[in-house]
């Protein structure tokens, strides 16, 4: 579902950190702390696979605050818990992709690219190789400075090690691909999307080991897990279904009708409503997580006749003039939320106590995925550690980014009563 289409020019960037009077103090739901955590720069950023780029803007104004290229063709992009670094995967048009790139946000800079090849020793001393192709999803493990990157094309979930520059654990997933992947509460789980099984697998993260294959429904795209309850959510876009998969006893508990295509989901921080987002139906369902009845129908704008013509789809009575709308992310307090339109080409804001679209910014061609990155002022300001004791004149590391990265991933939910 990705768009293929042509780049647009290099924009400048500035990274300057905001003023004292632009600090913004928010609480971040998923901390379960009292105190306030000071964001000092907030940007989305935006994944274009059809400019092998990712472009950060601002929230507020929808302004293009940087615009680089990061490889062929990205898909996805995680960003770490203090907003300073991303990982964009590397899945490829034409030719596959195997790699990932590590972006510094505060820098607005590529740090590094890491190929997926797993090198092994053979009792006679020689090397065998294996590269992992068309990596899709990407998630930060809690605290540290490694990912979770799946690769459809083998059908595998790896572990990577951003300092180490390499892949240190594969685990291997059915041949139906590997797509979405999200954390468990505790981060000692990985849930992996199987898209062409329409199932989903429990990953041991400690040991890179299956623990459970789960059927869900036809096409597992999108992966979500509730902020307070022990559910794991999962979009069916070709059964047009959520199937809800308990995290305890691993295996599907319900599954309930949705809109047409299901690709992308997320939780309000409350995690009373879970937004779905419907490629072919061209809007975002708001369910209530405990009824798991619609509440709301965001939709999102529809393209001209004539735009629709000039981007033309694979089933265009199905598909209509619907905006093609893949990815949401959500502000930590709830009031708003961002949904990627890969048709129109744009960003639209909405409005998550009205449910309705509020505006719209111009953004790369074809966005398939939006992340939200809040800069803490931590990441910016904590005294520079030697933490790639290794490298580096004196064994200290020369990196920068190396010598103060404090680490990316969750916190644990908050205690108490769920919603």
């Amino acid at each position: 579902m990705r768009s293929l289409m042509d780049p647009l020019k290099l924009t400048p960037i500035s990274r300057l950190v905001r003023s004292a009077a632009a600090l913004l103090l928010v609480a971040s739901p998923l901390q379960g702390q009292s105190e306030a955590v000071v964001e000092v720069d907030v940007s989305l950023v935006v994944v274009s696979a059809a400019e092998d780029a990712i472009a950060l803007l601002d929230p507020d104004s929808g302004e293009r605050q940087a615009y680089f290229r990061v490889g062929n063709g990205p898909s996805a992009a995680a960003v770490s818990s203090d907003g300073r670094t991303a990982v964009v995967t590397h899945r490829g048009r034409a030719l596959s992709g195997n790699s990932v790139c590590v972006v510094d946000l505060h820098a607005a800079a590529i740090v590094r690219t890491i190929p997926l090849i797993v090198t092994k020793t053979r009792p006679d001393g020689t090397f065998v190789s294996r590269s992992f192709h068309r990596p899709d999803d990407v998630v930060f493990l809690p605290g540290q400075a490694r990912v979770l990157v799946s690769c459809a094309a083998e059908g595998a979930l790896l572990l990577v090690d951003l300092l180490e520059k390499k892949v240190t654990g594969v685990a291997e997933l059915g041949r139906g691909g590997a797509d979405d992947v999200v954390l468990g509460h505790e981060g000692k789980l990985a849930f992996v999307a199987n898209r062409g099984e329409g199932t989903i697998y429990a990953v041991n993260i400690a040991t890179m080991g299956v623990v459970r294959r789960m059927d869900a429904g036809g096409g597992a795209a999108g992966l979500a897990i509730h902020p307070t309850r022990r559910e794991l959510w999962v979009t069916n876009s070709t059964t047009n279904t959520i199937s809800i998969i308990d995290c305890d006893l691993l295996k599907e508990q319900a599954e309930f009708a949705c809109g047409a295509m299901p690709v992308d989901i997320a939780f309000t921080p409350d995690g009373r409503n879970a937004l779905v987002v419907n490629y072919q139906g061209g809007n975002v369902s708001v369910i209530d997580a405990r009824s798991r009845r619609v509440r709301a129908l965001i939709k999102i704008p529809r393209v001209s006749e004539k735009w629709a013509k000039e981007r033309p789809v694979d089933e265009p009575e199905a598909f209509g003039r619907s905006a093609l709308p893949s990815s949401i992310a959500v502000d930590p307090t709830g009031a708003r939320g961002w949904v990627t339109a890969e048709r129109s080409d744009r960003i639209f804001e909405v409005d998550l106590t009205t449910w309705k679209v509020t505006r719209s910014y111009e953004s790369p061609e074809g966005p398939a995925h939006v992340s939200r990155a809040g800069l803490l002022s931590s990441a910016v300001s904590s005294p520079i550690v030697p933490i790639a004791p290794t490298e580096g004149p004196g064994g200290v590391s020369t990196d920068p980014w190396e010598r103060s990265f404090p680490g990316g991933g969750l916190s644990l939910p908050p205690a108490g009563n769920a919603p």
